[in-house]
């Protein structure tokens, strides 16, 4: 039984084929995830900067009072 060297260059074409693929497909599916978080993010904070601003706390006149005392 003897393996041909073309039956082996087939075999490894084959092999790095599948491997490339693989790892193409794989960071594509990160890249994709990647811009989709980043989206999120991005969408979360365009609607917080549309949003009326925080209301800092005041001091009232009985906060001001227990202060003086």
């Amino acid at each position: 039984m003897s393996i041909s060297i073309q039956t082996l260059n087939d075999t490894i074409i084959a092999l790095i084929t599948t491997v490339g693929i693989a790892v193409a497909l794989s960071l594509a599916f990160v890249a994709a995830g990647g811009l989709a978080q980043r989206r999120r993010t991005h969408i979360r904070s365009a609607v917080r900067a549309v949003a009326a601003p925080a209301q800092h706390p005041t001091q009232t006149d009985e906060a001001r009072e227990l202060v003086l005392r």
